[in-house]
C-alpha cells in the first residue's frame, strides 16, 4: 500500500477542478442565486404593490431571511452529500477517475475537501452576497435600518438564547444535534458510494422505511420484553440518570455512526468498478 503524497493529493485536485470546472461553476452560481431569491423576491413584491417606500416596509425581517437561507443551506448540503461522487456517474467518468495516478485514500479525501470545506465556503459567499442584495435594497428606504444578514445568521447569541430551556447542558444538546444532522447528511454520501445514479431518491426511501419501521419495531420489541414494570422501571432509571451522563453517552453512540459512515462509504469507493449491477 502506498503512503500518503501531498503531491499526488494535489494533482487530483487539479484534475477534477479543470475537469469539472462548468460544473462547480454553475452549481455554486444556482446556489448563491437561489439563496438570494428569497430577499429578491419580498423587495420585489413590495415594489409592485407600491409599497417599497411607504413605512410598511421599515422591517429589515433579518430574522426571517435567515432562517429561510438557513433552510437552502441545509437542502444544498444534503443534495451535494448526493453529488460527492459525481464523477463516478458514467462509465467513462469511472474510467477517467479511478484511472488516476493516486491512491484511493487521495481521491476519496479530495472529495471529503470538496463537500465538506468547499460547500460550506460557497455557502458563506451566498450569505455575504445576500448581504449585500438586502443592503442595497434599504439603502433605497429612506430612514430604513440595515443590519446585518451575515451578523443574524453567524450569532452565537441566538444560540445562548436557548440556555433557558436546556439550562446547564446547553453545549451537549448542541453537539448531539450537530452530530446527528451531520450524520444524515453524511447519508446521503454513504449510499451514492453505493449507488451513482438516482441515489438522492433512494436515500430518501431508505428514511421513510427507517422512520416507518423502526418505530413498529422498536414497539414490537417493548411489547414482547418490557412488562409494565420493568417499563416503569426503566423510566425510573432515567428520571434518576444525571442528565449529563446521558448526553455524554448518546454524543459518543452519534459519534461513532458518524465515524462508522465515512469509513463505510470509504470501503464502498475502494470497491468501485468500472460497471456493476447497481452501476452499469
Amino acid at each position: 500500500m502506498k503512503a500518503f503524497s501531498f503531491n499526488r493529493f494535489l494533482n487530483v485536485a487539479r484534475w477534477d477542478l479543470s475537469v469539472n470546472c462548468k460544473f462547480y461553476t454553475r452549481s455554486s452560481l444556482l446556489m448563491v442565486a437561489i439563496m438570494s431569491m428569497p430577499i429578491v423576491l419580498y423587495y420585489l413584491y413590495s415594489m409592485l404593490n407600491h409599497n417599497f417606500f411607504m413605512t410598511g416596509i421599515l422591517s429589515d425581517n433579518v430574522g426571517t431571511f435567515s432562517v429561510i437561507i438557513a433552510m437552502i443551506g441545509c437542502a444544498y448540503t444534503v443534495i451535494s452529500s448526493g453529488y460527492m461522487f459525481h464523477n463516478l456517474l458514467t462509465k467513462q467518468g469511472r474510467i477517467s477517475e479511478l484511472t488516476l495516478p493516486a491512491t484511493n485514500l487521495e481521491r476519496f479525501l479530495w472529495h471529503v475537501v470538496v463537500i465538506v470545506i468547499g460547500v460550506q465556503v460557497v455557502f458563506f459567499f451566498g450569505v455575504l452576497f445576500a448581504d449585500v442584495l438586502h443592503a442595497l435594497f434599504r439603502l433605497a428606504i429612506p430612514g430604513a435600518e440595515i443590519k446585518s444578514l451575515t451578523t443574524e445568521m453567524f450569532n452565537l447569541d441566538n444560540w445562548r438564547d436557548s440556555t433557558t430551556v436546556f439550562g446547564n447542558h446547553l453545549f451537549g444538546v448542541n453537539l448531539l444535534v450537530a452530530i446527528l444532522l451531520s450524520c444524515y447528511c453524511r447519508s446521503f454520501c454513504l449510499v451514492n458510494a453505493w449507488k451513482y445514479r438516482y441515489n438522492i431518491p433512494l436515500t430518501f426511501l431508505i428514511y421513510f422505511v427507517l422512520n416507518t419501521v423502526l418505530p413498529l419495531l422498536l414497539l414490537f420489541i417493548g411489547k414482547l420484553f418490557l412488562n409494565k414494570d420493568r417499563f416503569e422501571s426503566f423510566i425510573e432509571w432515567i428520571g434518576n440518570t444525571d442528565p449529563s451522563t446521558i448526553l455524554v453517552w448518546l454524543n459518543i453512540f452519534a459519534g461513532l455512526i458518524y465515524v462508522g459512515i465515512w469509513l463505510l462509504t470509504y470501503r464502498l469507493y475502494t470497491r468501485a468498478q468500472l460497471t456493476t449491477k447497481r452501476n452499469p
